[in-house]
């Protein structure tokens, strides 16, 4: 999921542009030339689908959350009300019952096992989850599942927060990277900037350090694997 995460983000138009735009950006706001804002805008005319680029960035800040989530413990799909309430009520809430805990809290994977007595190695779907996944207003609305992926104190989280909000929202419009976004005022160019900077540095950066750490595991695994197939001088008929 983290190494999807990053491919989304890096196969941006946007992004493979930035420096571009950066420059350009920098030209009309910094030294004032004028020039800049045809250029800068016939640069974001060329890309291809803007608007994909925004629902990429979203999602690979999605799937980067929901990574920090199930490395955590916690549950990525959502409950299914009808099965909680009938089953399960510790994971419903309200007067009436009718409004799932987990969507204002995080449900750990264990107290889901627990709740449906699953122990050991069981392949089975846990019948109180759907095939669908938290949202990504949730994701940056619920202060309680921030706190698990995001500081909310650290001025970098407080920026990612504020800059994924307006991109989330600007991302189900027709107007993203457009003339009239740019000439309105829209997403700075820095803000893309400092998007890339933080995938850089926690989204690319989780994943190498995992894949670090599981790197003896997988060698493990590989040869166990190894060890379990037949060797090839076996497999070989006569004519």
């Amino acid at each position: 999921m983290l190494c999807y995460s990053s491919k989304l983000f890096w196969g941006c138009e946007v992004i493979k542009r930035l420096d571009q735009a950066k420059s350009l950006s920098d030209q009309l706001f910094d030294q004032c030339e004028p020039a800049a804002f045809t250029e800068l805008l016939e640069l974001f005319q060329r890309m291809e689908s803007p608007v994909l680029d925004a629902v990429r960035i979203v999602t690979c800040f999605e799937n980067y959350f929901k990574a920090r989530l199930l490395m955590a413990g916690y549950v990525i799909h959502q409950m299914d009300v009808s099965a909680c309430q009938e089953h399960h009520p510790q994971f419903v809430t309200g007067r009436t019952r009718k409004r799932l805990l987990q969507n204002t809290t995080p449900i750990s994977i264990a107290e889901v096992k627990r709740a449906e007595r699953r122990e050991g190695y069981n392949v089975k779907p846990l019948r109180t989850l759907t095939n669908r996944t938290v949202t990504m207003s949730m994701l940056l609305g619920k202060p309680r599942y921030r706190a698990i992926y995001l500081n909310d104190r650290a001025p970098d989280d407080q920026k990612l927060l504020s800059v994924l909000r307006k991109l989330n929202e600007t991302r189900n419009t027709l107007h993203f990277l457009n003339v009239e976004y740019i000439a309105l005022g829209g997403m700075p160019v820095d803000e893309f900037v400092f998007l890339r900077d933080y995938v850089s540095d926690h989204v690319d950066a989780l994943a190498e350090r995992t894949r670090n750490e599981s790197e003896s595991e997988l060698k493990l695994g590989e040869k166990e694997v190894h060890d379990f197939l037949p060797d090839s001088e076996t497999m070989a008929f006569d004519d």
